[in-house]
Order: structure tokens, then C-alpha cells, then sequence
């Protein structure tokens, strides 16, 4: 009986000591790297699309969200893609490929909105991130080259005095052209140019990448007489003054040809498109709460949002840049 006890103890001493000298095996790593950039409808960036991700060494002012459709997809892909997102609000495509970025996080004063850590210090541009070994880049960029904040706006402030079913003020300034305002024409130009620019520097960058260029999603419904008007809380959470003409026109000559310019270079430069518009149609920023995937000036909690999608819009973009990724 003593040599049986003192056999599993000898036992169970060797069990130890094993277990403890074997090295710890690291948990494996995802065989494909992806890099995620892009402006504020990848960042995420407003409270109704999650909470602000941490950053070692403290905020960067790019307002990175967990329910991001880069972040939703970090988990759900975790096996396949080792994700660098370095997706940042307000970038444009210059900020991508060759131009730093002075982020802003959620300073908005003219909407009295400030952000205790503005100014932030810049941050390099995103592609620096994309290596000779990365295999897929996601890019969610061209919204802020082409100028679209400011054109909202204008729409905003010219709307605001004017009739809201004829009359189409906006539409009127940006496509004359007066007072030296760049033109549609010309903000689609300079979108198109930078998006083909883009790709070709990724792929001399990253030989064997697949780039996937994500779409816009559908803002503004068909018929804008759903959207409400004026300076109530009701129209300050869909596009508060402007005119229903503008918004038409911004729904057809800005957000549907911006769409067209991305695929059009998607296709030119052998990148995959998304078409995010046609996959959210219906939860536009004037559906009602629990429908809508975009969030208009206001969120349905009565914060900021200026017109970006919510944790819901991500999760459908998500679910469409997946369909469009290899190797699932």
C-alpha cells in the first residue's frame, strides 16, 4: 500500500514539474494581416456607434469605436485576420497615402461640442501601416476630399431661410460654382484622381494584397418628405433645415456619383468594391429609432452625431464587407 502512495506521488511530482518547464505555446496567429483605413464611417467615431477604443499612450484624437465595422470584424475574423486599424475621423485620402493628419476627435465647437484633449498631435499617414506581408486593406475614404461635412453644412445654414419644398439653395451654390466654391464636378475629379492614386500605392507597397474599397451608405432616403424640417428635436435628428430639394439633390449628384466614382477606381485598379448604398436602403437617417442605421445632426438620445452611422449601420456594413473578403 506504501509503494502504491508513494508511486503516485513520484507520479504526480513528475506531472508538475513537467507542466512546469514545458514553455507556454502562444495562441496562434492569424494567417492573413489586414489593415483597416479610412475616415469617420470606418472610425466609427460618434457614441451611437460604441465606445471609444483605448490607445496606448492615450487618446489620438481618431475616435475609433467598438461596434465599428473594422472592430465587429476583428472578432468575428479573428482566426483568419490579424487587424491594424488605423482608421481615423476626418481623414481624407491625402492623410492615407501622403499626408499626416492633425485629428480633431469630437471637438465641434460650432455645435458647442468640445473635446477636453483637443489639439491632439498628429498621426502619420495611414498606409505607413500596410507592409510588403499585409493581404487585405480596407478602405472607407473620399467623403471628407470631396468636402461633404461642408456641404451638409451649407445646406444647413442656406436652408434655413428658405421654403423647404421648392426652393434648392445648396444645390444652387455647389453646382454654379460662384465665389470660387469648388463645383461637384470638380470635388469628384479630385476624389477620383486620389482613389486611383491610393490603390497603386498600397499595391506597390503590398504586392500581394487584396484591396476592398467600402461604399457610402444610403444617408438619405427616396422620398425626402419623410425627413422633418426645421429646428424641432424631431428634424434635428434628420437633417434639421435643409431644403427637400437639396436633400434629392444631395441623395442623387453627390452621394450616388461619390459611390459611382469609388466603384469606377475599385474597378480601373483591380480592387473589390462594396456597394454599402444599395445594403442599407430603407434605414436611412429619417426612418424612425430601431430602423434607422444612420444617425442625423442629433442621435436619437439627443447627442451629436452629425449624420454617421450607428452600431447597427456598422454591423449590416460589416456583414457586406465580409461577403466581399477572400479566404472565408
Amino acid at each position: 500500500m506504501r509503494r502504491a502512495h508513494v508511486t503516485r506521488l513520484a507520479a504526480a511530482v513528475v506531472a508538475v514539474f513537467c507542466a512546469a518547464t514545458v514553455p507556454a505555446q502562444a495562441a496562434p496567429q492569424a494567417p492573413f494581416q489586414w489593415v483597416a483605413l479610412g475616415d469617420s464611417y470606418a472610425a466609427g467615431v460618434i457614441p451611437a456607434a460604441g465606445v471609444e477604443l483605448p490607445v496606448p499612450g492615450g487618446r489620438d484624437g481618431c475616435s475609433r469605436t467598438a461596434g465599428s465595422y473594422p472592430e465587429v470584424l476583428r472578432v468575428r475574423l479573428a482566426a483568419v485576420y490579424d487587424l491594424t486599424n488605423v482608421s481615423c475621423g476626418g481623414a481624407t485620402i491625402a492623410n492615407l497615402f501622403n499626408e499626416s493628419q492633425e485629428p480633431t476627435g469630437y471637438h465641434l465647437p460650432f455645435f458647442d461640442v468640445l473635446d477636453p484633449g483637443y489639439p491632439f498631435r498628429p498621426v502619420p499617414p495611414q498606409i505607413d501601416a500596410v507592409s510588403e506581408s499585409t493581404n487585405l486593406v480596407t478602405i472607407g475614404v473620399g467623403g471628407n476630399t470631396f468636402g461633404f461635412a461642408e456641404v451638409i453644412y451649407a445646406c444647413l445654414q442656406l436652408g434655413a431661410s428658405a421654403d423647404k419644398d421648392t426652393d434648392h439653395p445648396c444645390a444652387d451654390a455647389f453646382t454654379t460654382g460662384g465665389d470660387g466654391v469648388p463645383t461637384v464636378n470638380d470635388r469628384l475629379a479630385a476624389v477620383s484622381q486620389q482613389y486611383g492614386e491610393l490603390i497603386e500605392m498600397i499595391k506597390a507597397q503590398a504586392p500581394n494584397v487584396t484591396v476592398v474599397a467600402v461604399g457610402y451608405p444610403a444617408i438619405i432616403p427616396e422620398d425626402v418628405s419623410t425627413c422633418a424640417y426645421g429646428y424641432s428635436p424631431e428634424a434635428l435628428r434628420d437633417f434639421a433645415t435643409a431644403t427637400y430639394p437639396d436633400l434629392s439633390w444631395l441623395r442623387s449628384d453627390v452621394l450616388i456619383r461619390l459611390n459611382d466614382v469609388i466603384a469606377q477606381q475599385a474597378a480601373t485598379h483591380n480592387a473589390v468594391y462594396v456597394d454599402t448604398f444599395a445594403g442599407t436602403e430603407g434605414h436611412d437617417v429619417c426612418r424612425p429609432e430601431g430602423t434607422n442605421w444612420i444617425e442625423g445632426i442629433l442621435d436619437n438620445s439627443g447627442g451629436w452625431a452629425l449624420i454617421h452611422p450607428n452600431a447597427a449601420g456598422h454591423l449590416r456594413i460589416a456583414d457586406l464587407v465580409e461577403a466581399a473578403l477572400p479566404l472565408n
